[in-house]
Formats: structure tokens, C-alpha cells, sequence
């Protein structure tokens, strides 16, 4: 089964130079607006995105292999 939490958060790594350069498009290609709600609905896929993986590590039981040694949260 492949890894797909992992391939999740490399998929935000990879969204972040989109979200940035959607802000330094010319107008003339995208209005202010048009590019507000683009980088709205980039944001909306990584966040949705950043659950789905934690949710699906948890429901697998996978976890990094430094998990055990990092400092962890008290709320996952």
C-alpha cells in the first residue's frame, strides 16, 4: 500500500510556490479578486489535505520514524 499521508504533505510542499505565485501574476492575466479566490482555494485543498493525512496516519498507525523521539502534542 502506498504511502498516502506522505504523498499528502509533499503535495502542500509543493502547493506553497503556487499559493505564492498566484499574488505575482500580472492583472492582466488574473484580477486582484480572481487571485484572491485562487489563493483561497489553494489554502482550502492544503488544509483539507493537512486533516486527511493526519486522519489516515492515525486510522493506518503510521508515523515518522523520529516520531517517538519528537516533542508531541497533547492534543493528537
Amino acid at each position: 500500500m502506498p504511502n498516502i499521508p506522505t504523498t499528502l504533505t509533499w503535495l502542500r510542499i509543493v502547493m506553497i510556490p503556487l499559493f505564492v505565485a498566484v499574488y505575482y501574476l500580472p492583472d492582466a492575466w488574473l484580477s486582484p479578486v480572481a487571485k484572491n479566490w485562487t489563493a483561497m482555494t489553494i489554502f482550502a485543498v492544503a488544509a483539507i489535505t493537512d486533516w486527511l493525512d493526519g486522519y489516515l496516519a492515525r486510522l493506518w498507525a503510521r508515523s515518522a520514524r523520529s516520531a517517538p523521539f519528537s516533542i508531541r502534542s497533547p492534543t493528537s
